[in-house]
């Protein structure tokens, strides 16, 4: 089934030449982000960018954004977005999975650029090797995990360190029902749309993170509030909603430091630090 044979879990060694930095979605925003890494002076001969993801649709210039999958310094994550992109560009109606998220890509206007979009054969290779999860620092007490949208169910609880170090017994194919997908799914479905964090949250609900690390995560647009991004559990949320900065001036992007444990947030207002 289409997404199956994914790469799940990529592991970094810790960057011990220059600095590392994560980035929230794009969505095809690529001059907010130049803003950004001009701002913090980010050098790509020893700086690394992590991304959680969605790349492309809705933003100005997805393609700009695609070309980052080519630098030696990017390393994002699948977004829902992108696998929508890939199921659309692959074009499998028999495949269950590639049909649901193709339906997906062109009912969120995903074709309005795509239509224009000529380079398909290029990039889909380069999808197809962006794994579900990074894992950076990992046996250090530096660690942090990355992923799109969660790595969280509220039946069976959060997935630990150890889950995401030892794939192979990873149940990645456990259907079960995904709040924010609307559906059954597996955790290959989940780690792209799931929001059972964020609807914890809202009715004040605990959840048990125990056993994992601090793990970034895009997808939710959840800007920063009183410059502080929003935390819950052992997740740390940087969608910022830059596609729509142009429009609310609440909005913008996030790029994050794990190390210093701070931020900046692009705003059409300007760009201020966060913490």
């Amino acid at each position: 089934m289409f997404l199956d044979d994914q790469p799940k879990v990529q592991y970094h060694d810790l960057n011990g030449k220059g600095r590392d930095f994560i980035v929230g979605d794009l969505h095809g925003c690529r001059t907010m982000l130049d803003e950004l890494l001009n701002h913090v002076a980010f050098d790509p001969s020893k700086d690394r960018l992590f991304s959680t993801g969605d790349l492309v649709d809705r933003g100005p210039d997805s393609v700009a954004c695609l070309e980052l999958l080519k630098k030696p310094w990017f390393f994002a994550v699948l977004g829902n977005h992108d696998a929508m992109l890939m199921a659309w560009i692959l074009g499998n109606r028999k495949d269950k999975r590639a049909k649901q998220y193709e339906y997906a890509f062109t009912h969120n206007s995903g074709w309005e650029w795509a239509g224009r979009f000529t380079r398909a054969n290029e990039f889909f290779p380069l999808f197809q090797q962006v794994p579900l999860v990074r894992v950076v620092g990992a046996d250090t007490p530096h660690r942090f995990n990355l992923v799109h949208a969660e790595l969280y169910d509220e039946t069976v609880g959060a997935w630990s360190d150890t889950d995401l170090d030892c794939p192979d017994e990873t149940p990645w194919g456990e259907s079960h029902w995904i709040v924010g997908f609307d559906g059954q799914g597996t955790w290959v479905d989940h780690v792209l749309w799931g929001r059972n964090l964020h609807f914890a949250q809202r009715e004040n609900a605990e959840v048990d993170t125990e056993g994992l690390s601090t793990t970034y995560c895009g997808h939710t647009i959840t800007p920063p509030k009183d410059d502080r991004v929003f935390r819950f559990g052992s997740h740390v949320f940087l969608d910022g909603g830059a596609f729509a900065a142009p429009r609310h001036t609440d909005y913008g992007m996030v790029l994050w430091s794990p190390t210093e444990n701070r931020g900046w947030f692009w705003t059409s207002q300007g760009i201020r630090a966060i913490a």
